[in-house]
C-alpha cells in the first residue's frame, strides 16, 4: 500500500478510467462515415441531432430549455479558450479548486467566497468575507473540480447576482443528481472526456442564452469536429449519462475504505484530511485534499 500511497500523492491531475465498452464502440466508427463537404447540410443536421439527444440524456440533472444555442468545442478547454478569446469582463471564481485552465492562458480571476456546506474550514465557518462582485462574470463547476462533489451554490439568493459561467465537466461521472442553474447563468459547458475515458477526443458541448460571440459564426459554415459529433452520439445511444458511476463507484467505496478517504461524487475521485496528501489541497482554505483513484484501477475497466 505505501507504493499506491505515494502514487496518489505524486499524481499531478485527474485522469479518467478507460472502458473495454467504450473503446470497443470506438472501433465500430469510421472516419469515412463523416467525410461530409462543409455547406452540404450534412454535418448540422448530425449536429442537431446530437443537441437534441443531449438535451434529454442530461435532463434529470440539468434543466437546459433556457438555453436555446448549443456548439460543438473540442473539450471544455475550447470552450475556455472561447470565453477568454470574446469576454474580456474581469472575472471571479469561486474558490482556489477551481479548473484553474483560465488563469494559465489569460486574466486570472479572483477569489470570491466559499459556499455554507462546501467550501468551509473544519470549524464550519466561512474562510473568506465573501464579497462577490455583480458585475464579474462567476466561474462555477458542479460537480467541483476541488472535490468532486456536486453542490448547490445557492447564487439565485445572494445580495449580488453575478453573470454565471457553468462548468459542468464531470457530468456523466456521477449519479442522477439535480444540478441547479442560476438564473444569471450565460453559458454552460459539458464535456465528454471525463465519465468515458474520451480525453483524446476532445468532445465537449457549450450551451448558451445569446448567440455566441465565436462559436456561432464557426457553426453558421460548419466548422467544426464532424466525427467528434458522430462520437458523442455513438456514446449517449449507448450508455446512459450515470452508466459509468452505476457500474463503477463500488471500486470507489472499497479503494475508499481501504485508503480511509471520503468517496466524491464523481466515481474516481475522493477527498482526505489526511497530511500526508497536503500537495493535493486545492482550497487554501479547506484541509481536504483531492485525491483522484485512477491510477488505483487495474487499466481498462470491464
Amino acid at each position: 500500500m505505501t507504493t499506491q500511497k505515494s502514487v496518489l500523492r505524486k499524481f499531478p491531475y485527474v485522469n479518467v478510467p478507460r472502458v473495454r465498452d467504450v473503446e470497443a464502440f470506438l472501433h465500430t466508427q469510421l472516419a469515412s462515415a463523416t467525410y461530409f463537404s462543409r455547406g452540404s447540410g450534412e454535418a448540422t443536421k448530425e449536429l442537431n441531432h446530437v443537441e437534441v439527444t443531449h438535451r434529454e440524456w442530461v435532463s434529470k440533472m440539468i434543466d437546459l430549455s433556457e438555453f436555446k444555442h448549443c456548439y460543438y468545442v473540442h473539450g471544455v478547454t475550447d470552450a475556455i479558450h472561447h470565453w477568454e478569446m470574446s469576454d474580456k469582463r474581469s472575472w471571479q471564481k469561486l474558490c482556489y479548486g477551481e479548473y484553474g485552465y483560465r488563469d494559465l492562458i489569460g486574466s486570472k480571476g479572483s477569489v470570491t467566497c466559499d459556499v455554507p456546506g462546501q467550501y468551509m474550514n473544519s470549524n464550519h465557518k466561512a474562510a473568506l468575507p465573501g464579497f462577490i462582485d455583480p458585475k464579474k462574470p462567476l466561474y462555477i463547476s458542479i460537480p467541483s473540480a476541488a472535490d468532486g462533489n456536486i453542490f448547490n451554490p445557492n447564487v439565485d439568493n445572494w445580495k449580488n447576482n453575478p453573470p454565471v459561467i457553468l462548468d459542468c465537466t464531470y457530468v456523466s461521472s456521477t449519479a442522477i443528481k439535480t444540478i441547479e442553474v442560476p438564473k444569471t447563468t450565460e453559458q454552460i459547458f459539458f464535456s465528454f472526456s471525463k465519465g468515458f475515458g474520451l480525453v483524446g477526443q476532445r468532445l465537449g458541448l457549450v450551451y448558451t442564452k445569446e448567440p455566441h460571440p465565436t462559436l456561432h459564426r464557426l457553426k453558421e459554415y460548419e466548422n467544426w469536429n464532424y466525427g467528434g459529433v458522430r462520437t458523442m452520439q455513438l456514446i449517449m445511444d449507448n450508455f446512459p449519462v450515470d452508466e459509468m458511476y452505476n457500474r463503477y463507484s463500488y471500486k470507489q467505496k472499497s479503494l475508499c475504505k481501504e485508503y480511509g478517504f471520503t468517496p466524491s461524487d464523481v466515481f474516481y475521485l475522493a477527498t482526505t484530511y489526511d497530511k500526508y496528501y497536503i500537495r493535493q489541497r486545492r482550497m487554501k482554505w479547506n484541509d481536504a485534499a483531492r485525491i483522484c483513484l485512477t491510477p488505483l484501477f487495474e487499466g481498462i475497466l470491464t
